[in-house]
């Protein structure tokens, strides 16, 4: 009797298994909830998915639950295998962004916050992340200021805030700020390296940028340029993802830009010289028919250059332990001979759920990099600056196959002969736990920091560079900077019926340490002898260390009512070791409100609104940034100070009253989507001040001080940003579009007494002008005849041909003391990006394009090259050939370029003036990607994921009147004064890149 019960109880229950993939990529989840529904009977998928659950036979629906994913109903009947594919929940997943010390809804962000994520800068083919944001956050001008392998970066959100200080933002990886200055010791003009480089960017989950006061103000005293919150991948429950990412090219020069060849050369020297005989009348030599013909620009480059990029990554784990691993190698030649940048990541982050109430994991990145690097513009001895100004009608080569012994110093030379080598060891991250007190208050404790080693080797030996006169040089040096952070923090999150509240309390400490050594070595006995150990002399060596330290308490609550009313109040108090006692604290609250006004009664009529948020905000930041660490305090320094004496002399005067710079900025913002939120967009107003900027102040050398570094002057930038995204087209052919455009206005709105000064050749600060600004002789044309030209002018050999200058004090003289004036700026009208994104069934599009409006740039090579005096030295440069064909010949003939003329007069037209300045705007296709991505029942059947095979170009055109290569390139964008001064700088270069994505 018992055996016939039992057998007709199973008779009465039904057994159905099956498997849960995500709909996405046919991938199965572990962990998804099975449910009876309206029972409490239910399991959990496995591993790969797979289920089997016992219903009872009344049971007529199965519910399907997981976090990330909408949930799945299916019909029981008589089914014994039910399959199920979920849905992602986008609108979930999309809704959450990163802020300073947590996470927030989109939806609930009263703040200007900008988001990047993963699958919009993947496999982009550039070294640094700061490159991969480029154009697609309004307000967020970054420039790539040279072309060199891991060169140096711009990065400017909502303008620039301060002169002497830094411009950069800060960096936080995964809750860790990082370092982001350069700390190589070798001269290599004004081209630095870039430490963020060393971050992988394929390892990047999403970039947020805190733009306004009130979301970057629990940052305090460093967050006045903004912060950039960088989050890399984290492991995923589910059966073990292993992806390859590969992809390869070849890069060259966007523009070329032509230079006479020796017979055109020549005959624009001796049209020069005859002029010149003409206007004295005495007698000098002219050009024979040139022996060579030489392109330095084809020498001193590759034909084309390589770049490369393989990461191989592991992602999985369960419920409890999530852990993402991934290793990779990316490698990238520079266009000029001898230069390569190679870089090794490996990254490990993992999560583990020691019990429901404590969790602990960590975040850890390591690289490696080796940068052969090269000189750079503002060097005599660089080779591409060389390669722009030498003469064509020399050779490179001697006929023995020695190199020739140029004018200029020889560039093929100083490219091949010389070693400069820069290794950098990095290691960031962070270890963390996090226990849950209560429901809803936890408690988190973290230790990072960030580790950076700095390794230089350079050679030169006697037959190029420092090595001239000097039977060699070499330099070794070495440098780190490490900065190590612990955290405390308390978050607490309670809802009150109609009310949520979610508030955090925490403190900090973080110090900074930056130790170098680096030692000098001349006379070698020979080339193949290249360390210091070989060093007959050693000229110059030092050694210094310094620290700092930062110690923070900070806060923030965040509240919302009903869903409608939203408020944020945020502050942090600094203390800082940079400071005197009665300055080291230093206090920046914030306080932001938003109304969704979609949410009202009143509202619920207009249909097509699907959102509408009205944003308001107010706040103080700081910055610290660009002094010294001891900039307060009375410094003494040792060594030889007199007759080959050691001893000790005072080297810098206190200022007890130097504190931090501080941003006050107010922000008015609307959030709003129409039809579903096929169209959103966002819309904002600024203004942005900055007072007691850290400014060095000249001081009379009689008072044994050269300077003292003060708080002195203000700033102001005031702007609008834009930003639209639509889905234009949602079938089986999707077309999404993503714009952005920024307009901002910067000045200078205080001074020392309110006395302007100069930086660099051609820039001057000044109140009410703009950061960047250029204070040049202004060109009015060409004098067109000698009737024309001023008797003082005629008198110091002017004629006509050469270059009319306004007349700025009307004395009939032109003087650079006297007639220089504000005739341009660096700082661009408006900028921003524009993408457009296609696909159908498995190809998809991407094209992006970004641009700049109003900037100008200083073609500082023309000057410097012949093409600035036309042939007015007696040792003449190489010439552009624009400027030569447009010269002025006669009459009528041009009223820009002058003519070209030998001595005096010629000298004359190629003085620093508005001849050499010219529109830097332009509009850039920046990346064009295209992919095409293998069915799942093709793939299946070689037991892989997924395959996507691609295209990218980058750099492919670029729409501008500049004339020479690059209209975005700087001899020092971490200058914000003397930027956009093209200085011969090297350009960034257009690649074209095969990849391919394979997922296991």
């Amino acid at each position: 009797m018992f055996l016939t019960l039992v057998s007709q109880a199973w008779a009465q229950n039904q057994t159905i298994s099956g498997k849960v993939t995500d709909q996405s990529n046919g991938e199965g989840l572990p962990g998804v909830a099975v449910l009876v529904k309206g029972t409490t009977i239910g399991t959990t998928t496995s591993y790969d998915g797979s289920y089997t659950i016992n219903v009872p036979a009344n049971a007529t629906t199965l519910v399907y639950r997981f976090v990330g994913y909408l949930a799945a109903e299916r019909p029981v009947g008589n089914a014994s295998e039910i399959n199920v594919a979920l849905e992602s929940d986008t609108k979930l997943l999309e809704e959450v962004v990163v802020v300073g010390y947590g996470t927030q809804e989109r939806r609930d962000i009263t703040g200007s916050v900008a988001s990047v994520k993963s699958d919009e800068i993947q496999n982009i083919p550039v070294a640094g992340l700061d490159q991969a944001i480029q154009g697609r956050i309004a307000g967020v001008n970054v420039t790539s200021s040279s072309g060199t392998p891991g060169g140096g970066i711009s990065v400017r959100v909502r303008g620039t805030s301060s002169i002497s200080a830094g411009n950069d933002p800060l960096y936080v990886v995964d809750g860790v700020p990082v370092s982001n200055s350069d700390i190589s010791q070798g001269g290599f003009g004004n081209q630095q390296i870039n430490p963020l480089a060393e971050i992988n960017p394929n390892d990047i989950e999403s970039i947020e940028v805190l733009k306004d006061a009130s979301s970057a103000a629990i940052y305090g005293s460093r967050a006045s340029n903004g912060v950039v919150l960088i989050t890399t991948k984290k492991g995923k429950a589910g059966k073990t993802q292993v992806d390859i990412d590969a992809y390869a090219g070849v890069q060259d020069f966007t523009k070329e830009v032509d230079f006479l060849n020796a017979t055109e050369y020549t005959s624009i020297v001796n049209e020069a010289r005859q002029n010149y005989m003409n206007d004295t009348g005495k007698t000098i030599g002219l050009l024979g028919a040139p022996a060579y013909n030489t392109n330095w620009i084809d020498e001193v480059t590759r034909s084309t250059a390589s770049i490369s990029n393989l990461q191989v990554s592991v992602r999985g784990g369960d419920e409890k332990t999530k852990f993402y691993i991934s290793g990779a190698q990316f490698k990238q030649e520079g266009i000029i001979l001898n230069n390569e940048y190679e870089r090794k990541n490996l990254r490990l982050n993992l999560d583990h759920a020691v019990s429901s109430k404590i969790k602990i994991g960590t975040n850890l990145g390591v690289s490696r990099s080796t940068n052969n690097r090269i000189i750079g513009d503002n060097n005599i001895f660089a080779p591409w600056p060389n390669a722009l100004q030498s003469r064509p009608d020399q050779p490179a080569f001697n006929e023995d196959g020695s190199y020739f012994a140029t004018q200029r110093n020889n560039p093929v030379q100083g490219a091949l002969e010389p070693e400069y080598e820069t290794t950098i060891f990095r290691v960031f991250g962070n270890v963390y736990g996090n226990y849950e007190i209560l429901p809803g208050l936890n408690y988190r404790l973290s230790a990072g920091g960030d580790w950076y080693n700095n390794k230089e080797f350079q050679y030169e030996p006697i037959t190029s560079g420092q090595g001239f006169g000097t039977k060699g040089y070499g330099l070794a040096g070495n440098g780190t900077a490490s900065n190590y952070l612990i955290e405390n923090t308390f978050d607490y999150a309670k809802s009150f019926g109609d009310l949520n509240m979610t508030a955090l309390v925490g403190y900090t400490f973080q110090e900074f340490v930056t130790e170098r050594q680096y030692v000098e070595g001349t006379d070698f006995p020979s080339s193949s002898f290249r360390y210091i150990t070989s060093a007959a002399k050693i000229p110059s060596g030092t050694s210094n260390w310094t620290s700092s330290a930062l110690e923070s308490y900070l806060g923030r609550v965040n509240l919302d009512y009903a869903d409608k009313y939203l408020l944020s109040l945020a502050i942090r108090r600094d203390g800082s070791s940079k400071f005197s006692e009665d300055n080291k604290y230093g206090t920046f609250p914030s306080v932001s409100v938003g109304w969704r006004l979609s949410q009202e009664s009143f509202m619920q009529d207009l249909s097509f609104l699907s959102d509408l948020k009205l944003r308001a905000s107010y706040g103080i930041t700081g910055n610290q940034e660009g002094i010294g660490d001891y900039a307060a305090m009375a410094l003494i320094n040792g060594g030889q100070n007199y007759n080959d004496q050691s001893g000790i002399a005072p080297s810098q005067l206190p200022n007890p009253n130097l504190k931090w710079e501080q941003t006050k900025q107010s922000n008015v913002g609307l959030d709003f989507g129409f039809l579903g939120n096929r169209i959103s967009a966002s819309a904002d107003y600024f203004i942005k001040k900055t007072d007691d900027l850290l400014l060095s102040r000249p001081l009379p050398r009689t008072s044994g001080y050269t300077s003292i570094t003060e708080n002195i002057g203000s700033l102001e930038n005031k702007g609008f940003e834009f930003a639209v995204s639509t889905k234009n087209l949602t079938g089986a052919f999707k077309w999404t579009t993503d714009f952005n455009i920024a307009f901002i206005d910067n000045k200078v709105t205080k001074l020392n007494n309110d006395e302007p000064f100069d930086r660099g050749f051609v820039n001057r600060v000044a109140v009410g002008q703009p950061i960047g600004a250029f204070y040049l002789l202004e060109q009015e044309g060409v004098y067109q005849s000698n009737d024309e030209v001023p008797e003082k002018l005629f008198a110091k050999g002017v004629r006509a041909g050469d270059v009319k200058f306004r007349d700025i004090n009307g004395d009939g003289d032109i003087t650079t003391g006297a007639d220089r004036t504000f005739v341009g700026s660096a700082v661009p009208d408006y900028f921003g990006g524009i993408t457009n994104n296609f696909s159908y069934k498995g190809f998809d599009l991407s094209v992006f394009f970004q641009y700049s409006v109003g900037n100008e740039v200083y073609a500082m090579w023309k000057e410097l090259d012949g093409a600035g005096n036309l042939g007015a030295g007696a040792n003449n440069n190489a010439i552009a050939k624009d400027e030569a064909d447009d010269r002025w010949t006669g009459a009528g003939t041009s009223n820009s370029v002058p003519r070209a003329v030998y001595g005096a007069a010629g000298s004359f037209n190629a003085q620093r003036s508005s001849r050499f300045l010219e529109d830097g705007s332009y509009l850039r296709l920046k990346t064009l990607n295209f992919g095409y991505t293998l069915p799942s029942s093709v793939v299946d059947r070689v037991g892989l994921r997924k395959v996507r095979l691609y295209a990218t170009g980058q750099n492919l055109f670029t729409f501008t009147e500049y004339s020479g290569f690059d209209p975005e390139v700087s001899s020092n964008a971490q200058d914000a004064v003397t930027a956009a001064n093209d200085q011969a700088t090297l350009p960034q270069l257009r690649s074209f890149t095969l990849g391919v994505n394979i997922g296991f």
